[in-house]
C-alpha cells in the first residue's frame, strides 16, 4: 500500500483527497461502484501502533469521503471495513479502511463465479466524488488536516 500511495499520488487520477496524514482513492481494483480506500500515509500495522494524529486524519478523511459519496449518489447504505495486521503480528502490514457503498446487488454471475462486476470505472467515480466534495463542503480536504 505504500507503493499504491506513491503511484496514486504521481498519477492523481484516482485520488479523491489527500492530506499530510491520509489519502483516499478509488482503487483500480474496485469491486463495487464508488468503492473508496482510506490510507494513513505513515506505514503502521494497526490503529493502536499509529500516532493519534494519523487515526484522527483517517477518521476525518472517512467523514469527508462519506459527505462526497452522499452528495454524488444520495443516501445509500455502505460498509466500512478496517484491515489491520493479525493479532501479535507486525511488520509489512499497512492498516487501512475500505468504504463499500451498497449501490448494486450481487447477481447470478457474481454469486456463481465470485467475480464482482463494477459498472462504474474508478476514474469516473473519482471525478464525480471530487465534484461532489467541492460542492458539498468547500475546503473539505483542508478540513481533514485541521481540527473541527
Amino acid at each position: 500500500l505504500c507503493d499504491t500511495i506513491e503511484t496514486e499520488r504521481a498519477e492523481d487520477h484516482r485520488v479523491l483527497l489527500e492530506t499530510d496524514r491520509a489519502m483516499v482513492i478509488c482503487p483500480f481494483w474496485s469491486g463495487t461502484p464508488y468503492e473508496l480506500l482510506v490510507l494513513p500515509i505513515t506505514h503502521k500495522d494497526g490503529l493502536s501502533s499509529s500516532a493519534p494524529a494519523d487515526v484522527v486524519a483517517v477518521g476525518r478523511a472517512i467523514r469527508d469521503s462519506l459527505k462526497a459519496l452522499a452528495s454524488a449518489v444520495g443516501d445509500v447504505a455502505y460498509n466500512i471495513v478496517f484491515h489491520t495486521a493479525p493479532h501479535h503480528e507486525s511488520g509489512m502490514f499497512h492498516w487501512h479502511a475500505h468504504i463499500l457503498p451498497r449501490i448494486t446487488s450481487v447477481a447470478g454471475f457474481e454469486q456463481g463465479t465470485g467475480v464482482l462486476i463494477n459498472i462504474v470505472a474508478p476514474e469516473f467515480a473519482t471525478q464525480e466524488l471530487r465534484r461532489a466534495l467541492a460542492t458539498a463542503s468547500p475546503g473539505a480536504a483542508a478540513s481533514s488536516a485541521s481540527p473541527d
